[in-house]
């Protein structure tokens, strides 16, 4: 075995200066396309945060993608090479948001496990409160995908995360041992996003925080109906 695996590296690398010298071509030729990649990667990331400035501060029917392209310091058509247009830089934005959402939710769930909380329900809570923090935390950004202001389709889009979110908590809840029924699982969650859209929407830090800390007061106390 050892001489059949000997062969296969020898194979691979040619055996002596030759194969050393393909070995350094191939290193050499993968360093510019590394490299590119990085830029382009870097040039994504300041097209989103120039995207969201914009629209955050002019809204998305203002929005020009010139004034986007001007703060990344990039052009139109590295623009358009990464994304498809302004509505694919605000739905970008939008799941980002929601992957952060999803990632910070589940880490404080995890985090309560390891505490020694067990009961479901609790733990929702647990998670709700989490997702109500990162709603005031990006305030602003909320209040862009809640004010009305979006790419034509979007509400479509809004409506199917919801109910994502519906399916999400009602395995979390099967996966408990305690299944959730489905009516109150569907209240729980409306609930959450409408209390994240009226945090948006707030400018009072204190009224905003007695908002969130009532909304999951009540669903402390909703109990899933007989069946």
């Amino acid at each position: 075995m050892a001489c059949a695996l000997t062969g296969v590296a020898l194979r691979l690398t040619g055996g002596g200066q030759e194969g050393k010298r393909r070995i350094r071509m191939t290193t050499d030729q993968a360093q510019p396309i590394a490299r590119a990649s990085e830029r382009g990667a870097a040039t994504r990331s300041a097209l989103l945060a120039a995207a969201r400035e914009v629209f955050t501060s002019e809204g998305y029917a203002q929005a020009a993608v010139t004034d986007i392209v001007n703060r990344a310091g990039a052009s139109v058509g590295s623009l358009y090479h990464h994304f498809s247009g302004k509505a694919d830089l605000y739905l970008t934005l939008y799941e980002e948001l929601n992957r952060d959402l999803a990632e910070r939710t589940r880490r404080a769930v995890r985090r309560a496990r390891d505490a020694g909380i067990t009961d479901p329900k609790q733990l929702f809570l647990v998670g709700a409160r989490e997702y109500l923090n990162v709603c005031m935390e990006q305030r602003e950004l909320f209040r862009l995908f809640v004010g009305g202001d979006d790419p034509p389709g979007f509400d479509l889009v809004r409506r199917q995360r919801l109910a994502d979110w519906v399916t999400v908590n009602t395995e979390f809840f099967e996966r408990s041992g305690e299944p959730l029924d489905e009516a109150v699982a569907i209240v729980m969650t409306g609930a959450l996003g409408l209390c994240a859209a009226e945090l948006a929407l707030s400018a009072d830090a204190v009224r905003t925080r007695k908002i969130a800390d009532g909304v999951l007061e009540v669903l402390s106390r909703l109990e899933t109906p007989p069946s």
